[in-house]
Protein backbone atom coordinates (compact mmCIF):
# COMPACT_ATOMS: atom_id res chain seq x y z
CA UNK A 1 0.00 0.00 0.00
CA UNK A 2 2.70 2.35 0.83
CA UNK A 3 4.69 1.54 -2.32
CA UNK A 4 1.61 2.25 -4.99
CA UNK A 5 0.59 5.77 -2.79
CA UNK A 6 3.96 7.40 -2.94
CA UNK A 7 3.58 7.89 -7.37
CA UNK A 8 0.51 9.73 -6.40
CA UNK A 9 1.77 11.73 -3.45
CA UNK A 10 4.80 12.35 -5.78
CA UNK A 11 2.16 13.57 -8.58
CA UNK A 12 0.48 15.82 -6.50
CA UNK A 13 3.41 17.74 -5.24
CA UNK A 14 4.63 18.09 -8.87
CA UNK A 15 1.10 19.27 -9.62
CA UNK A 16 0.93 21.78 -6.88
CA UNK A 17 4.41 23.16 -7.94
CA UNK A 18 3.36 23.12 -11.57
CA UNK A 19 0.03 25.38 -10.35
CA UNK A 20 2.13 27.54 -7.83
CA UNK A 21 4.45 27.94 -10.83
CA UNK A 22 1.85 29.25 -13.37
CA UNK A 23 0.45 31.58 -10.71
CA UNK A 24 3.78 33.26 -10.19
CA UNK A 25 4.40 33.46 -13.86
CA UNK A 26 1.11 35.05 -14.42
CA UNK A 27 1.21 37.42 -11.41
CA UNK A 28 4.92 38.59 -13.33
CA UNK A 29 3.11 38.73 -16.57
CA UNK A 30 0.17 41.11 -14.93
CA UNK A 31 2.35 42.94 -12.98
CA UNK A 32 4.55 44.23 -15.76
CA UNK A 33 1.09 45.02 -18.04
CA UNK A 34 0.27 46.75 -14.94
CA UNK A 35 3.37 48.87 -14.79
CA UNK A 36 3.48 49.43 -18.65
CA UNK A 37 0.35 50.88 -18.03
CA UNK A 38 0.93 52.81 -15.18
CA UNK A 39 3.99 53.88 -16.80
CA UNK A 40 1.85 54.66 -20.39
CA UNK A 41 0.17 57.11 -18.47
CA UNK A 42 2.63 58.57 -16.53
CA UNK A 43 4.13 59.64 -20.27
CA UNK A 44 0.64 60.79 -21.17
CA UNK A 45 0.51 63.11 -18.02
CA UNK A 46 4.12 64.34 -18.58
CA UNK A 47 3.19 64.66 -22.43
CA UNK A 48 0.36 66.53 -21.84
CA UNK A 49 2.81 68.67 -19.05
CA UNK A 50 5.11 69.75 -21.77
CA UNK A 51 2.55 70.38 -23.97
CA UNK A 52 0.78 73.03 -21.72
CA UNK A 53 4.60 74.01 -20.53
CA UNK A 54 5.38 74.59 -24.70
CA UNK A 55 2.23 76.73 -25.12
CA UNK A 56 3.05 78.76 -22.03
CA UNK A 57 6.76 79.26 -23.63
CA UNK A 58 5.29 80.28 -27.22
CA UNK A 59 2.90 82.52 -26.03
CA UNK A 60 5.98 84.14 -23.89
CA UNK A 61 7.97 84.24 -27.37
CA UNK A 62 4.84 85.93 -29.43
CA UNK A 63 4.58 88.35 -26.78
CA UNK A 64 8.40 89.22 -26.75
CA UNK A 65 8.36 89.35 -30.44
CA UNK A 66 5.33 91.71 -30.13
CA UNK A 67 6.35 94.20 -27.49
CA UNK A 68 9.71 94.45 -29.91
CA UNK A 69 7.25 94.72 -33.22
CA UNK A 70 5.87 98.17 -31.13
CA UNK A 71 8.76 99.83 -29.87
CA UNK A 72 11.52 99.46 -32.37
CA UNK A 73 10.02 102.10 -34.77
CA UNK A 74 10.47 104.19 -31.14
CA UNK A 75 14.26 103.72 -30.71
CA UNK A 76 16.86 105.80 -33.01
CA UNK A 77 20.66 105.27 -34.38
CA UNK A 78 22.66 108.02 -33.41
CA UNK A 79 25.73 109.40 -34.78
CA UNK A 80 27.85 112.49 -33.53
CA UNK A 81 31.23 114.41 -34.62
CA UNK A 82 33.41 115.91 -32.62
CA UNK A 83 37.02 117.13 -32.52
CA UNK A 84 40.22 116.17 -30.97
CA UNK A 85 41.95 118.39 -29.04
CA UNK A 86 44.60 117.79 -32.15
CA UNK A 87 41.50 118.55 -34.45
CA UNK A 88 41.29 115.27 -35.29
CA UNK A 89 38.02 114.17 -36.22
CA UNK A 90 35.98 111.92 -34.00
CA UNK A 91 32.80 110.28 -34.82
CA UNK A 92 30.60 108.57 -32.32
CA UNK A 93 27.46 106.05 -32.33
CA UNK A 94 25.09 104.96 -30.01
CA UNK A 95 21.03 104.96 -29.89
CA UNK A 96 18.12 106.94 -28.47
CA UNK A 97 14.62 106.78 -27.72
CA UNK A 98 11.71 108.62 -28.84
CA UNK A 99 9.39 110.29 -25.83
CA UNK A 100 6.89 113.31 -26.32
CA UNK A 101 7.21 116.29 -24.09
CA UNK A 102 4.43 118.25 -22.74
CA UNK A 103 6.47 120.97 -21.41
CA UNK A 104 7.37 122.69 -24.07
CA UNK A 105 5.12 120.29 -26.40
CA UNK A 106 6.71 118.27 -28.71
CA UNK A 107 8.93 115.62 -29.92
CA UNK A 108 12.46 114.47 -27.93
CA UNK A 109 15.33 112.14 -28.01
CA UNK A 110 16.43 110.74 -24.89
CA UNK A 111 20.24 109.31 -24.81
CA UNK A 112 23.06 109.18 -23.03
CA UNK A 113 25.30 112.39 -22.44
CA UNK A 114 28.91 110.75 -23.73
CA UNK A 115 26.85 109.80 -27.15
CA UNK A 116 27.16 113.49 -28.19
CA UNK A 117 29.28 115.20 -26.17
CA UNK A 118 31.54 118.03 -27.54
CA UNK A 119 29.41 118.01 -30.52
CA UNK A 120 30.26 120.99 -33.05
CA UNK A 121 27.08 122.07 -34.13
CA UNK A 122 23.57 120.56 -34.41
CA UNK A 123 24.56 119.41 -37.97
CA UNK A 124 27.40 117.18 -36.28
CA UNK A 125 24.20 115.12 -34.55
CA UNK A 126 22.38 112.59 -37.00
CA UNK A 127 19.64 111.02 -35.52
CA UNK A 128 18.28 108.08 -37.98
CA UNK A 129 14.54 107.14 -37.47
CA UNK A 130 12.56 103.64 -37.77
CA UNK A 131 11.78 104.59 -41.05
CA UNK A 132 15.21 105.62 -42.89
CA UNK A 133 15.06 109.43 -42.52
CA UNK A 134 17.50 111.32 -40.85
CA UNK A 135 17.27 114.58 -38.74
CA UNK A 136 19.11 116.56 -36.63
CA UNK A 137 18.12 118.18 -33.57
CA UNK A 138 17.04 121.80 -33.16
CA UNK A 139 17.81 121.92 -29.62
CA UNK A 140 19.81 119.92 -27.15
CA UNK A 141 20.43 119.65 -23.28
CA UNK A 142 23.07 117.77 -21.45
CA UNK A 143 23.59 117.15 -18.16
CA UNK A 144 27.05 115.70 -17.20
CA UNK A 145 26.29 114.22 -13.91
CA UNK A 146 23.62 111.89 -15.08
CA UNK A 147 25.05 111.27 -18.34
CA UNK A 148 21.67 111.72 -20.05
CA UNK A 149 21.39 114.38 -23.17
CA UNK A 150 17.74 115.21 -24.35
CA UNK A 151 17.18 116.49 -27.76
CA UNK A 152 14.64 118.34 -28.83
CA UNK A 153 13.44 117.35 -33.14
CA UNK A 154 10.94 118.40 -35.39
CA UNK A 155 9.79 115.25 -37.68
CA UNK A 156 6.70 114.16 -38.32
CA UNK A 157 4.68 109.98 -37.91
CA UNK A 158 6.85 109.31 -35.17
CA UNK A 159 6.21 107.01 -32.20
CA UNK A 160 7.03 108.06 -28.91
CA UNK A 161 7.48 105.37 -26.11
CA UNK A 162 5.64 104.96 -23.45
CA UNK A 163 7.25 105.69 -19.61
CA UNK A 164 7.15 102.87 -17.22
CA UNK A 165 7.94 103.29 -13.70
CA UNK A 166 11.36 101.74 -12.56
CA UNK A 167 10.61 102.37 -8.83
CA UNK A 168 8.29 99.74 -9.39
CA UNK A 169 10.60 97.09 -11.07
CA UNK A 170 11.47 94.14 -9.49
CA UNK A 171 14.47 92.12 -9.44
CA UNK A 172 14.03 88.97 -11.29
CA UNK A 173 11.52 90.64 -13.88
CA UNK A 174 12.03 90.23 -17.60
CA UNK A 175 13.67 93.00 -19.92
CA UNK A 176 14.28 94.02 -23.26
CA UNK A 177 16.90 96.03 -24.29
CA UNK A 178 16.83 97.77 -27.94
CA UNK A 179 19.92 99.50 -29.51
CA UNK A 180 22.90 99.44 -32.30
CA UNK A 181 25.60 97.66 -30.91
CA UNK A 182 28.24 97.74 -33.26
CA UNK A 183 26.07 99.93 -35.83
CA UNK A 184 23.52 97.37 -36.06
CA UNK A 185 20.51 99.33 -35.85
CA UNK A 186 17.46 98.21 -33.94
CA UNK A 187 18.68 95.03 -32.37
CA UNK A 188 16.19 93.36 -29.47
CA UNK A 189 18.11 91.40 -26.65
CA UNK A 190 16.14 89.68 -23.72
CA UNK A 191 17.24 89.27 -20.03
CA UNK A 192 16.28 89.88 -16.64
CA UNK A 193 17.12 92.95 -14.31
CA UNK A 194 19.76 91.28 -11.95
CA UNK A 195 19.67 94.32 -9.49
CA UNK A 196 18.76 97.52 -8.21
CA UNK A 197 20.04 100.19 -6.65
CA UNK A 198 23.78 100.22 -8.07
CA UNK A 199 26.39 103.00 -6.94
CA UNK A 200 29.70 104.14 -6.71
CA UNK A 201 30.66 102.43 -9.82
CA UNK A 202 33.75 102.90 -11.92
CA UNK A 203 32.43 103.18 -15.68
CA UNK A 204 34.81 104.93 -17.47
CA UNK A 205 37.85 107.35 -17.29
CA UNK A 206 35.95 110.04 -16.68
CA UNK A 207 33.46 108.39 -14.35
CA UNK A 208 34.66 109.28 -10.76
CA UNK A 209 34.62 113.40 -11.94
CA UNK A 210 31.44 113.66 -13.70
CA UNK A 211 28.95 111.07 -13.36
CA UNK A 212 27.87 111.80 -9.85
CA UNK A 213 24.21 110.57 -10.08
CA UNK A 214 24.10 106.99 -10.06
CA UNK A 215 21.34 104.83 -9.23
CA UNK A 216 21.61 102.08 -12.21
CA UNK A 217 19.52 98.73 -12.95
CA UNK A 218 21.34 95.76 -13.33
CA UNK A 219 20.55 93.57 -16.18
CA UNK A 220 22.21 90.38 -17.57
CA UNK A 221 20.73 91.54 -20.86
CA UNK A 222 23.15 91.20 -23.81
CA UNK A 223 24.49 95.10 -24.25
CA UNK A 224 27.50 96.11 -26.70
CA UNK A 225 29.39 99.26 -27.54
CA UNK A 226 26.38 101.46 -29.47
CA UNK A 227 23.73 99.96 -27.49
CA UNK A 228 24.87 103.45 -24.90
CA UNK A 229 21.63 105.48 -24.99
CA UNK A 230 18.82 102.92 -25.81
CA UNK A 231 15.75 101.96 -23.93
CA UNK A 232 15.25 98.88 -21.45
CA UNK A 233 12.16 98.31 -21.34
CA UNK A 234 9.68 96.02 -19.02
CA UNK A 235 7.45 93.29 -20.54
CA UNK A 236 4.46 95.70 -21.15
CA UNK A 237 7.19 97.52 -23.56
CA UNK A 238 7.40 100.53 -21.42
CA UNK A 239 10.60 102.84 -20.78
CA UNK A 240 12.18 102.16 -17.59
CA UNK A 241 15.74 102.77 -18.18
CA UNK A 242 18.60 104.21 -20.08
CA UNK A 243 21.50 101.69 -21.43
CA UNK A 244 24.03 102.91 -20.37
CA UNK A 245 27.23 101.42 -19.95
CA UNK A 246 28.86 97.58 -19.64
CA UNK A 247 31.54 96.18 -17.26
CA UNK A 248 33.40 93.15 -18.53
CA UNK A 249 36.77 91.50 -17.82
Amino acid sequence: MKLRSTPLLCFACLTVGLVVGNAGGLSSFLAAVEADLLKAKSLDREDTRLQTEQHALSKASDLLARIAELTIPSVVHIQSVRRSPHGRRIEETGSGVIIRGTKPAGNYVVTNRHVIAGHTSMDAIAIHLHDGRIVHPDRVWEDPASDVAVLKITADRLQPARWGDSDAVRVGQMVLAVGSPFGLSHSVTFGIVSAKGRRSLQLGPHSASQLINQDFLQTDAAINPGNSGGPLLDILGRLIGINTAIHSQ
